[in-house]
């Protein structure tokens, strides 16, 4: 590959398609040498991108500039479900889907073909458009309930926590959209996500361990309690907890932290925290059950270890005192729990209506 050549590649927008590089002079036979040098590789068929900097991408950079791409050869589509969740910052796994996700636009009657691309349908009333950054996209709420039909139902929830958790949709907002898609493919899985949702919640791993609990059977937690000594000194700040049974919970490990792209030496004094505060939890009375990112896809280790742990008898000799991180009440006068126990009071009345 001589250096002009490689230049001009380099210079186009990455990834990009055959008929972008050829308005840019290059020959057509150009890309086609190219991936045959190696030079460039083919993320998707018919997308190409300059083989050095996407390999050294992340997985979710390489879906982003898949994003990008897709904004700029699809004008009569928008960003949609979780490609667009990904442009509003909200949790995500630690791996991206396949292919960009896009709604095409009420009055579009074909779909364009790219294999890189899953083209949605639904209605788009103009209040459920929003322009970030000058380019068009969905409201947070629409994005959630999208989101909700598409994927699996604990990476959902954690859409869900962390839109509620950045303030840019409410409760009722994602009722209201869940009513407007009344009829659509697979909005019933968003049911039991909206019953629990929760925006004290803080990432991906916690809204995953939460989702893994209720699908077991296990009791709602309270997320990020702050737990202090009678003597009111601060003990530590757990990622669940059970008031009625004496116990708290936390993601364990390595793996949590490097979910979160936290560097070793950071990991290891994340563990030495950990262990420092469990010793101060467990001289309050106070059981801990631990679980891995693993555990909390799969759900039965957390299960069998919440089952043999808690207890109402420990509950009634933990010293402990909690308070609400939202608010640092005692949980008993939390505002937040309040709320939420209205919330789920008015979805059980609406799911009952059976109008969904």
């Amino acid at each position: 590959m001589d250096p002009q050549t490689a230049q001009a590649l380099s210079r186009l927008p990455q990834p990009f398609v055959r008929r972008e590089s050829g308005a840019d002079g290059l020959a057509q036979t150009t890309v086609s040498y190219a991936l045959s040098t190696r030079f460039l590789t083919s993320p998707a068929r018919g997308l190409y991108a300059v083989r050095g900097p996407w390999d050294t991408a992340s997985p979710w950079q390489r879906h982003r500039l898949m994003i990008e791409a897709a904004v700029r050869l699809v004008p009569d589509a928008l960003i949609s479900h979780t490609s667009q969740a990904v442009l509003l910052d909200l949790p995500r796994p630690s791996h991206p889907p396949a292919v960009v996700s896009m709604t095409i636009l009420d009055d579009v009657r074909t779909s364009p073909n790219y294999a890189w691309c899953r083209f949605h349908r639904g209605k788009t009333p103009h209040e459920h458009i929003v322009i970030r950054h000058g380019v068009p996209g969905f409201v947070p709420a629409r994005v959630v309930i999208d989101s909700g039909r598409e994927v699996h139902q604990r990476d959902a929830l954690a859409v869900a926590d962390g839109a509620v958790r950045a303030g840019v949709t409410t409760l009722d907002q994602l009722l209201d959209m869940r009513r407007h898609q009344r009829r659509w493919p697979h909005v019933a899985r968003t049911n039991d996500v909206l019953m629990l949702v929760d925006g004290r919640r803080e990432n991906w791993l916690e809204s995953a361990s939460a989702w893994s609990m209720a699908s077991w059977g296990l009791p709602t937690s309270v997320p990020q309690v702050n737990v202090f000594t009678p003597e009111g000194e601060f003990v530590g700040r757990p990622d669940a907890v059970w008031p009625d049974y004496g116990l708290v919970g936390e993601a364990d490990g390595v793996e949590k932290y490097l979910l979160d792209g936290t560097d070793e030496g950071s990991v290891r004094r994340a563990l030495k925290r950990e262990r420092i505060r469990e010793e101060g939890m467990t001289a309050l009375g106070l059981a801990i059950v631990r679980w891995t990112p693993r555990d909390a896809i799969e759900g039965s280790e957390i299960h069998t270890r919440f089952v043999r742990s808690a207890s109402s008898d420990r509950a009634a000799k933990v010293t402990a005192v909690f308070r609400c991180s939202c608010c640092n009440h005692p949980l008993a006068e939390c505002v937040v729990e309040a709320q939420l126990a209205v919330w789920r009071r008015k979805l059980v009345r609406e799911f009952e209506r059976k109008i969904w």
